[in-house]
């Protein structure tokens, strides 16, 4: 039977790692893969150390677009796709839904919108089954990660960008969760809360 593919999305701060780690605690090892985006495989982890640099922050959404896409197609071939065939679920930290909420709205870079459905057109059978959005209000979500003092990363330059950023990036995870399935779940709540709702949802589709 085929695997089933998940994927957990938000803006920074929505807890998407930290859910990932519960998760990863609770389900059984040999029946899921947890992975992230952008990053994956070897491959795609260089293609994360490009767009996060600091040096990217005045690059285009154009080239972090074909940058993030390369890195998926890569991600998906050799770590997605065989873990799927094999029966094998998987959880992904992001995925194309960030694209379409921070190049194409919080860059504002309307033009790649059918490029984009062309290129999820390319994904074939390795469409997610079910996005799970962490849902918080992008003030409270930059407000977490800049208070998080056990932050394993430096901020990255999304996370260090304006505040009118994160909001559009709110809004074109709105838009785009409006084309597939998705469970919105209110990330603001207590997260031992937030955890569990997570926990019942992945039950439910695997």
């Amino acid at each position: 039977m085929r695997g089933k593919f998940i994927v957990l999305e938000g803006g920074e701060g929505a807890g998407k790692s930290t859910a990932a780690a519960f998760l990863k605690e609770q389900l059984p090892r040999e029946q899921f893969l947890f992975t992230r985006e952008p990053g994956g495989t070897p491959f795609a982890e260089k293609v994360r150390a490009l767009m996060i640099a600091p040096e990217a922050t005045g690059a285009s959404a154009e080239a972090l677009f074909t940058l993030v896409w390369a890195g998926r197609f890569d991600h998906v071939k050799n770590v997605i796709k065989p873990a799927l065939e094999r029966g094998t679920h998987v959880i992904s930290e992001r995925f194309d839904s960030s694209t379409f909420a921070y190049q194409i709205r919080g860059q504002e870079t309307p033009a790649l919108e059918k490029l984009f459905w062309e290129c999820r057109a390319l994904l074939g059978e390795c469409i997610p089954d079910l996005y799970i959005w962490l849902d918080v209000s992008p003030e409270e979500g930059l407000h977490r990660m800049r208070e998080n003092t056990r932050k394993a990363e430096p901020i990255d330059q999304f996370e260090a960008r304006e505040l009118a950023f994160h909001t559009r990036v709110r809004a074109g995870l709105t838009e785009f969760f409006a084309n597939v399935p998705v469970v919105k779940i209110d990330a603001g709540r207590p997260l031992g809360v937030v955890q569990q709702d997570v926990l019942s949802h992945v039950k439910m589709v695997t």
